[in-house]
């Protein structure tokens, strides 16, 4: 870890999603301060901003009397969560593809994150590679959301958490299916360029579908997130 280019917050944060990510720290797991301390060798303070920043993300939960815990995804939740985010990226469709023929700007960001996205999963090879890639795959659909134009929506759509199940799954999906999911936003763009709106909802539709296919598979072999 590089403390030069980091405050102490930014490196317990990092090191914190790291933990959790490799199951050194379970879900449902109580985090104890004093252990998070002796092992990065931190002060408590920067650890507990760092708490405080990831149940904002929601991948740790604080509950009254009982401490911090790292979050447990149940799959009742995950449904209900990408089922809403589909219901928001279909409603916006028309206002999506209008806005994005006259915003070359929005144009040129989804070229640069589709083609950092396909080079990151062809190559990767370490969990920083792995945290890379799901950034790209939040901000493809945050994108997305802000080509309606629409302030409100999306914040309630940043609100929503779908892609905290990254963090649950590492190592579960192959990089086949990684890489199909990239191509799949591919196909997003292509419809977005060609103004196909029957195409854009279809695209979107089985995007948002396979998602919940490839959470759901995990779960069925007995895996919990």
């Amino acid at each position: 870890m590089y403390y030069q280019s980091q405050t102490l917050v930014d490196v317990a944060y990092k090191a914190l999603k790291k933990d959790i990510t490799e199951k050194v720290l379970l879900p449902g797991q109580k985090v104890i301060i004093r252990e998070l301390h002796e092992r990065y060798g931190i002060s408590e303070t920067p650890i507990k901003q760092a708490l405080n920043r990831l149940i904002t993300e929601g991948l740790v939960e604080s509950i009254p009397r009982r401490g911090v815990k790292v979050r447990e995804l149940k799959w009742e939740d995950i449904e209900e969560l990408f089922d809403i985010r589909l219901m928001i990226e279909m409603n916006y469709v028309k206002q999506i593809l209008q806005n994005f023929k006259k915003d070359l700007g929005i144009q040129q960001k989804f070229t640069a994150n589709l083609r950092e996205h396909m080079e990151i999963v062809e190559n990767a090879v370490d969990l920083n590679d792995y945290f890379r890639n799901y950034y790209l795959d939040q901000e493809f659909h945050q994108l997305f959301v802000k080509s309606s134009g629409c302030k409100r929506i999306m914040q309630i759509y940043n609100h929503l958490g779908t892609h905290d199940y990254a963090y649950h799954i590492y190592r579960r999906q192959t990089r086949e299916e990684t890489i199909a999911g990239v191509k799949e936003h591919e196909a997003i763009y292509n419809a977005l360029v060609s103004q196909d709106e029957a195409e854009l909802r279809r695209c979107v539709e089985v995007h948002i579908i396979n998602a919940k296919n490839k959470i759901n598979k995990n779960l069925a072999k007995g895996q919990p997130l």
